[in-house]
């Protein structure tokens, strides 16, 4: 039986930061097991699975933190159909999933929908190799997930290039965005409280 969070011992609803740590050891697991054993399909399509199951669970961390800015009057603009489509229930656990949209067009429209509600320049990186590494990568996971031959679930080495591209790509924006984001908050605390929120997250940023 999956897991349930015992509130009533401090358990948080969604844990994001675990959620993400623990995808994240799935795929460094994933690759371990697959330097074993490059040839297996299996195991390639472990890592393949791992990874898209971390891209899935960002996205989706992202909006968490989004409709928390929201839910707690921090951002008081408007948002447009197309917005509230992307974001769905406001709800903190236990909503209907809202529309579903494709990866890489629920990854944009997110990573727009948080510049926006958190007040960013930040812009996502979709004009490069990377990205175009990252469609192919989110095709060959699609056939993956819903075969119809045998090949659909043949991970070739390009295939295993792309998915390594796409979980680093996808990593590597977010992570700018969390970055711009921590910046943007920074900016708005006194030297003090600054100063004891680096001390405490160990943080780089100056």
């Amino acid at each position: 039986m999956p897991g349930v969070p015992e509130v009533d011992k401090g358990d948080g609803l969604i844990r994001t930061y675990d959620l993400l740590q623990g995808l994240s050891a799935d795929i460094n697991m994933a690759y371990e097991k697959l330097e074993e054993d490059r040839e297996s399909q299996f195991l390639r399509r472990s890592v393949v699975r791992a990874i898209f199951s971390y891209v899935e669970a960002m996205v989706e961390c992202v909006k968490v933190e989004i409709r928390s800015t929201i839910r707690t009057g921090d951002y008081t603009g408007s948002l447009t159909p197309k917005e509230q489509e992307t974001l769905g229930s406001l709800a903190v656990i236990g909503a209907p999933p809202g529309k579903f949209l494709p990866l890489d067009k629920n990854i944009k429209r997110t990573f727009k929908l948080a510049a926006k509600v958190w007040g960013l320049n930040c812009i996502l990186s979709t004009d490069g190799e990377d990205f175009r590494d990252f469609l192919a990568a989110k095709k060959s996971r699609n056939k993956l997930t819903h075969p119809r031959t045998v090949y659909d679930i043949e991970i070739n080495d390009h295939d295993m290039h792309c998915h390594t591209v796409a979980g680093m790509w996808v990593q590597s924006e977010f992570q700018k965005l969390f970055n711009e984001r921590v910046d943007s908050l920074l900016s708005g605390l006194s030297e003090e409280s600054r100063e004891a929120f680096l001390s405490r997250a160990g943080s780089s940023h100056t």
